[in-house]
């Protein structure tokens, strides 16, 4: 194909020219905005981890006070980057609608003021268990997000792909 000094792709509709650009653009959007939830996800799912392994430590090696207000530093610091995560999933929902695909959805870590209280003053290990299955049950959820974005970067990647060809050679691969 050749461009003529207007830019234009000799023999395409100047309009699904500029359309298929306006489309490589926002789907550059969109797989920034994924990376930028993944990169929040993992760190997400890396405090996660250490406040779990707090748990046990709490749970099943009789940690006291000490690993209790550890453990709940590391679950203070997965709660803020969960926010992080639903941050950059809200930017990812409003990318991707540009795009016309579908978003991603995430709850909360879910670990309560009333749990900590119990956990850390009455240090019990029923409490210690109630705090490790919640922590679980985030784990569970960050892997499922991770792996829903993981698809979401795949297909924008795809999309990415057909735009760059359409592009450049004027009609859909294939």
């Amino acid at each position: 194909m050749t461009q003529d000094t207007g830019g234009h792709i000799e023999g395409h509709d100047p309009g699904e020219v500029q359309g298929d650009r306006d489309q490589l653009r926002e789907v550059q959007e969109a797989q920034a905005a994924c990376e930028a939830a993944l990169s929040s996800l993992h760190e997400a799912q890396r405090k996660v981890d250490s406040a779990r392994s707090w748990g046990t430590y709490d749970t099943w090696f009789g940690g006291g006070l000490f690993s209790s207000l550890i453990k709940h530093d590391r679950i203070d610091q997965a709660e803020d980057y969960m926010r992080s995560v639903d941050a950059a999933l809200d930017r990812l929902r409003r990318e991707l609608a540009d795009v016309h695909m579908g978003g991603v959805s995430l709850g909360g870590v879910g670990v309560g003021d009333l749990t900590r209280t119990l956990d850390v003053w009455f240090d019990n290990f029923f409490s210690d268990l109630a705090v490790q299955s919640r922590l679980n049950d985030a784990d569970r959820r960050l892997d499922a997000i991770g792996q829903a974005l993981v698809a979401c970067r795949s297909a924008l990647r795809d999309r990415h792909i057909v735009l760059a060809y359409r592009l450049e050679h004027g009609r859909d691969p294939g």
